[in-house]
């Protein structure tokens, strides 16, 4: 009995803490900023700290990072500022607080039609960039994206940000489970898609047009690529194939390019940005000069 109560009470005051954080970072965190702004009080920020763009995959929401800005938040790394909804009509409603003295200033994007193909979230894309650029005189960017968002940046770089000073400049990229190589996975770990030392055996059609444009992607850009497997001898995290997420070394070779394998149940599709061990790997990423 009494072993129950404390499991019961250990669930509340976990609950309790995780409420508590939420709406600390939520509300008070441009809160705060405003106040120590109005008291002259100094920001731990720096002079290269570079807000961070969040892009959700296929079917996500506002939820898709949400939990991560929380933890960014209360470590200190960054700071909950701006959320950005881009509408079908290409329209931008935008809530939160942006100041360019905020440490890490964390920005999410989403796409009211969260089910739509990689080009129009690109176009979507586009359009809350350049926002950042022209309403908020925001410069140089960080680039987060969760599985199909990592497709839709690059479909954004090579197709919109292509020698073009519309929009931010982007120094770093961090893919989160993203299917370069399409989305095909088998219960043995064996697939048309998978890797050779020279590179997939069969490409998907996205992946034939993003290497066709693989020159448009800035060489100076550094990429963070993070792989999920479940270990559970499918090669996969699930949705995705390992060889499809790492065929971006392809894609990126003439780039400064990471990857980080991470296995086991956590590095399951869906909780790989909740996992605390991604969130250290794309913390000390976004943090290195």
């Amino acid at each position: 009995m009494k072993g129950k109560r404390s499991m019961m009470i250990g669930a509340i005051v976990l609950i309790v803490v995780l409420l508590f954080m939420s709406f600390r970072t939520t509300l008070f965190d441009p809160l705060s900023f405003r106040v120590k702004q109005a008291l002259n009080i100094s920001s731990s920020a720096s002079s290269d700290d570079e807000p961070i763009v969040f892009i959700h995959g296929f079917d996500g929401s506002n939820w898709t990072f949400f939990t991560t800005t929380v933890r960014y938040s209360a470590t200190n790394f960054a700071t909950r500022s701006l959320t950005l909804l881009v509408r079908e009509n290409g329209d931008i409603e935008a809530s939160g607080v942006y100041d360019k003295g905020m440490k890490r200033p964390m920005i999410r994007v989403n796409f009211e039609n969260p089910r739509s193909i990689i080009p129009n979230n690109a176009t979507w894309f586009s359009k809350a960039m350049d926002t950042l650029k022209n309403d908020y005189g925001i410069k140089k960017v960080d680039i987060v994206a969760h599985s199909y968002g990592g497709l839709t940046f690059v479909n954004f770089l090579q197709k919109y940000n292509y020698q073009s000073d519309s929009y931010p400049k982007v120094d770093k990229f961090t893919a989160i489970g993203t299917p370069f190589n399409g989305s095909a996975v088998s219960s043995d770990g064996e697939t048309p898609y998978d890797l050779t030392t020279n590179g997939p055996k069969k490409e998907s059609a996205y992946f034939q047009e993003m290497m066709k444009h693989k020159d448009k992607i800035p060489h100076d850009l550094q990429v963070l690529n993070i792989v999920g497997d479940l270990d559970d001898g499918s090669r996969s995290d699930g949705p995705v194939a390992v060889d499809s997420a790492k065929s971006a070394a392809f894609l990126f070779s003439n780039n400064d390019y990471e990857e980080v394998l991470f296995t086991g149940r956590f590095a399951q599709h869906s909780w790989l940005h909740a996992n605390i061990g991604v969130d250290r790997e794309v913390k000390q990423f976004l943090g290195k000069n």
